[in-house]
């Protein structure tokens, strides 16, 4: 990105459409809630729901291993892939600010991959599971870590102004809870219904595939569309203060990746930021929905609730919804309680109620009723760690500017992207192993691992969290990042 010329950044029509000074409505609903949702749908989908595709093919299904190895040996390009990405925008210099050209160029990006993995072309069994792990390698080792790289760097990016990030913070959030939950708990098994049905009109999987073929086509071109909107209506403000406008250059010097990464791991609230995501990460893939899912078959395969005989999956869908519920009104709450309390503050008391919703639950673990009410509980205490933590993260990387004299953008948001694609691409690995290995039960696995896991993870978080005191001294290190801009420091 950095050897693209600088002329075409300059462009006109590759201007933001927000304002320059402040954070204004239309920049908040298409710059971080539309046009993320649009992309985040279309990633989560294929993230969640790519194997079960992939199993339409029962020759593919028949060749062993295949379809284990695949995610699992994908994950080092995939490591690779978010870290150069992470250190390339780092050094990224353009009049449109160094995370959003990499926004504008995911989406053609997403679009294709997001297409050519589910349109299979019907030859051989080898050049057909050769187009797998290339087509899912596209997108998840180059469309997905370029367009989170940048997304997620937006937030921090955007201003300056504490209040007006915190709120962002939140929005920005939005579409992920919604394209995790909202996209692939509930819309996406009623689209998996329609999908299915297929079968009932013959000629094999055919009609099944086909249809997975135009439902992933509407998401890739939605995602495009969404990247669209979030390179128009977002705004690097804080990179712009490093910008000449009349040369459409920085100003600063470009710091090495060494000095970047020299700089972050030598600060401990930046260790604190990413130990938390480590482990906040691991406890979302462990009750994401596919430990979800074999928990309820272990606990729950036929339940009556409300008078209705539901199977597992209906059990799933029934709590995934009413646990969810406060999580998707916390978006209401969430800033102003963090404006009051402390943004840490709120972390640490979302990792107590979690701590409580655990222990709830696994007092009866085969009580429909118990495990929801903990399910609520663990609804509210993820409200923290899905709004507020990126208005965080921004903070220790003020901190960091102001500590350093520059800025750790691209090599944190390398590391960050990292750990989320390892403990992505390993939590469900390390479930199966246990959960196949014989040692213990199916339910001592499943219950631990969905229910237990966060009661020590959270655990240590707390006492972790503990000594984050980044906020402290936030504004007067921002004062000083401003008078270093005007030659008064």
């Amino acid at each position: 990105m950095s050897s693209v010329k600088k002329s075409f950044w300059n462009l006109p029509v590759l201007n933001p459409r927000t304002d320059r000074q402040k954070v204004t409505l239309p920049e908040m609903i298409f710059g971080y809630f539309l046009g993320p949702l649009l992309v985040l749908a279309m990633t989560s989908v294929v993230a969640t729901y790519y194997l079960t595709f992939y199993r339409t093919y029962d020759d593919v299904v028949a060749q062993g291993n295949f379809l284990v190895l695949l995610p699992l040996i994908s994950i080092i390009p995939m490591a690779l892939a978010n870290i150069i990405v992470g250190i390339v925008l780092g050094k990224t210099k353009t009049k449109q600010g160094k995370a959003r050209p990499f926004i504008l160029v995911a989406g053609p990006l997403l679009l294709g991959s997001g297409i050519v993995m589910f349109v299979m072309p019907y030859f051989s069994l080898g050049f057909r599971m050769a187009w797998m792990a290339v087509t899912y390698n596209l997108f998840a080792a180059l469309a997905n870590p370029i367009y989170s790289n940048a997304h997620y760097l937006m937030v921090s990016l955007s201003t300056r102004d504490l209040d007006q990030r915190g709120k962002l913070s939140v929005v920005a959030n939005i579409p992920a809870v919604a394209g995790n939950g909202l996209v692939s708990s509930i819309l996406m098994p009623a689209i998996l219904s329609w999908i299915k049905a297929g079968e009932a009109l013959g000629e094999g999987n055919l009609v099944v595939q086909n249809r997975w073929q135009l439902v992933m086509m509407l998401f890739a071109a939605a995602a495009f569309i969404g990247c669209l909107l979030e390179y128009l209506f977002t705004r690097e403000r804080i990179t712009e203060e490093d910008i000449d406008e009349t040369a459409a250059q920085q100003k600063a010097e470009t710091i090495s990746t060494g000095k970047q990464l020299k700089a972050a791991v030598g600060d401990k609230y930046w260790w604190i930021i990413m130990i938390f995501y480590f482990l906040y990460q691991a406890g979302v893939m462990f009750k994401g929905g596919y430990v979800f899912n074999i928990f309820c078959n272990d606990f729950f395969p036929s339940a009556t609730v409300f008078g209705q005989t539901l199977n597992a999956e209906g059990v799933q869908s029934l709590m995934a919804l009413i646990g969810g519920i406060p999580l998707a009104a916390g978006m209401l709450f969430a800033w102003p309680v963090a404006n009051k309390i402390g943004k840490r503050n709120f972390v640490l008391l979302g990792c107590v109620v979690s701590i409580i919703g655990s222990v709830v639950c696994l007092l009866a673990p085969a009580n429909f009723v118990i495990v929801t009410i903990g399910q609520v509980l663990k609804g509210f205490s993820s409200i923290p760690g899905a709004y507020i933590m990126m208005a965080l993260f921004a903070d220790v990387l003020d901190h960091l500017e102001a500590k350093h004299g520059f800025r750790v953008d691209g090599i944190s948001m390398s590391v960050y992207s990292t750990i989320l694609t390892v403990v992505n691409g390993l939590a469900v690995a390390f479930f199966n192993l246990f959960y196949d290995g014989g040692a213990f039960t199916h339910q001592q696995v499943s219950s631990f691992f969905f229910l237990g896991f966060e009661i020590f993870a959270h655990g240590i978080l707390i006492v972790v969290l503990l000594f984050l005191n980044v906020e402290k001294n936030i504004r007067e290190e921002q004062a000083l990042i401003a008078s270093r801009k005007n030659g008064k420091a």
